[in-house]
């Protein structure tokens, strides 16, 4: 499996990523706003894209989703928590936001829904939907081969906001502790700021090692 970190875009600064299979099939984690830069990136590779996978439905994340599986045909999946923000200014924060943003993002009805637990396979790839929810309630991380794609769930030395509409600081601190009960590392690729890891996170991030209140 190759991973492509695309370049983080708009004032939102979003992390995407794409994990091509052996067989140059594209798996692309987000769609942020930036259409053409992403299909070009995917060409670049020699891939052609066949899912989306989205972390959750907060408008910066789904900037170009309709866009994008409109032009590719690719299967989106999204948390059934989740789904809802696709077609609801409000609930994806396109509303919240509008005066950052240009348009709201385009509406997008075709989304299949996962569930904690669910296998989405593309060729010899096989990301596991560990539900983990607080930032939104479906927001979710996808788990392959050592790595984890956290989107606004666990950041470098941060997490997610909460103060937003479906956000819930308890649920979220449930959650970390989850995640902190996880064996073995993993290699975190979150949906904004720098690559980390888990066993990086459980020592540092002090929502994950007891320390939030030291700060």
């Amino acid at each position: 499996m190759k991973i492509i970190k695309l370049p983080p875009v708009g004032m939102f600064a979003v992390n995407s990523y794409i994990a091509v299979s052996e067989a140059g099939s594209a798996v692309l984690i987000d769609a942020p706003e930036g259409t053409e830069k992403i299909i070009s990136a995917i060409e670049n590779c020699g891939a052609k894209l066949k899912k989306i996978l989205l972390t959750h439905g907060h408008c910066d994340h789904i900037g170009s989703l309709a866009e994008i599986a409109e032009i590719t045909g690719a299967e989106v999946y999204i948390h059934k928590y989740d789904a809802g923000k696709l077609t609801d200014d409000y609930e994806n924060l396109s509303e919240y936001f509008s005066v950052y943003l240009d348009a709201p993002a385009r509406h997008f009805a075709n989304a299949k829904t996962v569930s904690d637990g669910d296998i989405i396979k593309q060729d010899e790839l096989e990301f596991r939907v560990l539900h983990t929810p607080g930032h939104t309630s479906g927001s979710v991380c996808y788990i392959i081969d050592g790595v984890m794609f956290s989107g606004d769930t666990l950041f470098r030395d941060s997490i997610g906001r909460t103060d937003m509409p479906d956000g819930n600081f308890s649920v979220l601190a449930k959650t970390l502790e989850m995640l902190t009960e996880l064996p073995g590392n993993y290699r975190v690729l979150p949906g904004h700021n720098d690559e980390t890891s888990l066993a990086r996170e459980k020592a540092h991030n002090p929502f994950l090692n007891g320390n939030m209140f030291d700060l």
